[in-house]
């Protein structure tokens, strides 16, 4: 039974599917068909390919902004078929629906998981059911019968412990603090796993240097436009971690890096008895 809510349910879309093919269209349509008045939003269809760290990084900073009881739809699953599982999740009061391979690992480690629940009732399926398209054929329809109205515990059993994910670690030392690229986005600018909160508690208010790549830059911006364009600069992004940049120019172009090259923010100097740089 269709609710016909003045306000319906938000369903967002995140995929590597690109625009190019039917994959995304046919999710919408499946939804659609199902629950005709649902409000879908597509967050990003252009994520690499088979990669899931950038997924987790992009769910994480984008779904918790939306309202309570969202429905956020992800499918970047190259396990598509084989032995993971189709999942539902409860994070902070919004349901995630995707693959059990990380996707979801970094909101977790965020937000409390009130719910897990396994996808393994056919009656809320599309049928026949592909072994290549569960984006279509088990997630859309899922989330479309959810927010209309059906319960999480009618599509399964409770699922025990849901895959994570954390970032590659990174490497303290009193003078020197190496992290890695594990990002880029479609500005070039090289994003690392290297928090404000990590770079601040070794930093301790010490001048330092970032080395990226041949570059040595030597201190922190906090605008793009604080150096010359095309010049290299690191900054704390607006989701909080350390990216090696260029002003109107893409750095991992001009620099060389790639997703899993080092960054290395080396120390040089020391603070004062008051925490305060000399």
């Amino acid at each position: 039974m269709v609710r016909n809510d003045p306000a319906p349910t938000i369903i967002t879309l995140t995929t590597d599917f690109g625009g190019g093919d039917a994959y995304v269209g046919s999710m919408k349509g499946v939804i659609l068909s199902i629950l005709p008045i649902a409000r879908i939003v597509d967050i990003s269809h252009e994520l690499p390919a088979h990669q899931t760290l950038p997924a987790a990084l992009i769910l994480r900073e984008a779904c918790p902004r939306f309202p309570p009881g969202t429905i956020h739809v992800a499918v970047v699953d190259p396990g598509v078929g084989g032995r993971r599982a189709p999942l539902l999740l409860k994070i902070d009061d919004r349901f995630y629906v995707g693959p059990d391979n990380g996707l979801f690992g970094l909101l977790m480690e965020d937000l409390p998981l009130q719910g897990a629940w396994k996808l393994e009732n056919p009656e809320h399926f599309l049928h026949p059911v592909s072994n290549t398209f569960h984006g279509r054929d088990i997630f859309a329809p899922v989330a479309a019968r959810l927010a209309a109205g059906t319960p999480p515990e009618a599509f399964g059993p409770m699922a025990s412990e849901p895959s994570g994910m954390s970032l590659p670690e990174y490497q303290e030392e009193p003078e020197i603090l190496t992290g890695e690229v594990i990002w880029i986005d479609r500005f070039g600018n090289c994003i690392t796993n290297l928090s404000d909160r990590v770079v601040s508690r070794w930093s301790q208010g010490a001048p330092f240097t970032i080395r990226a790549a041949s570059k040595r830059i030597s201190k922190m911006s906090t605008t793009y436009e604080s150096i010359p364009e095309g010049e290299a600069l690191s900054i704390i992004n607006s989701m909080g971690y350390l990216e090696v940049a260029c002003n109107q120019a893409r750095a991992d172009r001009a620099l060389g890096l790639r997703v899993g090259d080092t960054v290395v923010l080396e120390r040089t100097g020391e603070r004062d008895k008051q925490g305060e740089c000399p």
